[in-house]
């Protein structure tokens, strides 16, 4: 199944790298690649998060290709403040058991971004790279270089 991912296009930023830095699913020192299912979605996520400072930057839309049936998150599962901003610690408790566990090498979650009844056909994903399998199941496919700039 492909899967997109936007990162900034520095120098020597590996597509599939990560940091240990805190997000909506996962608490500080845990590491976990987020990605969407439509590319489009991945824009909107940096933006609602970041806000009109991304057109200062380059960036890459990668996408990967996952070789495995993907789990997702039953949504009736979801803490009452999972949409919350800044995001609750409820969502990153979650996540950061999901990631230590090692229970899959992704999973589907849904978007804040989007209405809920979107999902799962829209959704965004956490991929957990210390899980075994993630060498062997996430595989980029292409990277573009794309922006937030409208040309006119």
């Amino acid at each position: 199944m492909r899967y997109f991912r936007l990162i900034e296009n520095l120098v020597g930023r590996s597509s599939l790298g990560f940091g240990i830095g805190a997000g909506r699913w996962n608490q500080y020192g845990t590491p976990i690649i987020y990605g969407c299912s439509a590319s489009s979605l991945n824009f909107l996520e940096l933006l609602s998060i970041k806000g009109p400072v991304v057109t200062k930057s380059k960036w890459k839309l990668v996408i990967l290709e996952i070789q495995t049936p993907i789990p997702e998150l039953d949504a009736s599962l979801l803490p009452s403040d999972w949409k919350n901003i800044p995001h609750p610690k409820s969502t990153q408790e979650f996540g950061t058991a999901w990631a230590r566990g090692m229970i899959s090498p992704s999973l589907k979650i849904p978007s804040c971004g989007i209405p809920l009844k979107s999902y799962p056909s829209e959704h965004n994903l956490l991929i957990n790279p210390l899980h075994p399998d993630f060498q062997n199941l996430v595989k980029v496919v292409e990277e573009w270089d794309v922006s937030f700039e409208v040309n006119s």
